[in-house]
């Protein structure tokens, strides 16, 4: 594994619902971007993948100095919701990758992270309880860390069918903070001095810490409890 190298797999929901949010998604992500352009401790890889009625992929394992930003003409919200798709395709993919890399070139972390507003409801290949196979598989066998973001969502059920731990709400108008609680994430991960496993703490306690906070401000602004987020 290369020392210090992480790597961050976005699936993002482009069903029809994420239109007004287009732009928010936009800029949020060229944010994230930004701002890992900028850290100077460590590497950092990023693969996106969009989801809605089919799954594409945009990049895999690019360079985030190389990263293209999503604009009007490659992020356009529409159809349905096919999440499972989504996240599946996504690790058969990246798994497909690593393999094929030398082992002093693979990433000592990958970060999948899964953002949407609504519930799955149109995948054709992959169902729920293979897709938390899935994740379940990665994680104990690669330590993979996924982090599931709702956008106007007040239950928690989807990704606890999944399998996820780290989930993080926030209303649409607040949608710029998920993508806050990513870099965030990515910069813990890179900026602590350590070994792997002091760097895989920072990570877990960074996404304990900022996705509790966004929580509860959700909760407090909409005065309602996520349910099934225990």
């Amino acid at each position: 594994m290369k020392e210090n190298f992480i790597h961050v797999v976005f699936v993002v929901d482009e069903s029809g619902s994420m239109w007004p949010s287009q732009s928010d998604v936009i800029g949020g992500f060229k944010r994230v971007i930004d701002e890992q352009k900028a850290v100077t401790d460590g590497t950092c890889a990023v693969s996106l993948y969009k989801f809605a009625d089919k799954v594409t992929e945009v990049y895999r394992g690019k360079d985030v100095n190389e990263v293209d930003y999503l604009d009007g003409h490659n992020y356009i919200p529409g159809g349905l919701t096919a999440m499972n798709d989504g996240i599946g395709v996504a690790i058969d993919s990246i798994g497909k990758w690593l393999d094929s890399m030398k082992e002093s070139e693979k990433p000592e972390k990958n970060l999948v992270v899964i953002m949407t507003d609504g519930k799955e409801n149109n995948s054709k290949e992959y169902t729920g309880e293979r897709v938390r196979e899935m994740i379940k598989h990665q994680e104990d066998k690669y330590n993979w860390t996924f982090m599931y973001l709702g956008t106007d969502i007040t239950d928690a059920q989807a990704a606890v069918d999944l399998g996820i731990k780290s989930r993080g709400f926030s209303a649409r108008k607040d949608i710029t903070a998920n993508y806050l609680a990513v870099s965030s994430a990515i910069s813990s991960y890179r900026n602590t001095e350590g070994s792997y496993e002091t760097k895989c703490y920072a990570l877990s306690e960074n996404l304990d810490t900022t996705l509790r906070a966004m929580n509860s401000k959700y909760e407090s602004e909409t005065g309602k409890k996520i349910e099934n987020n225990d």
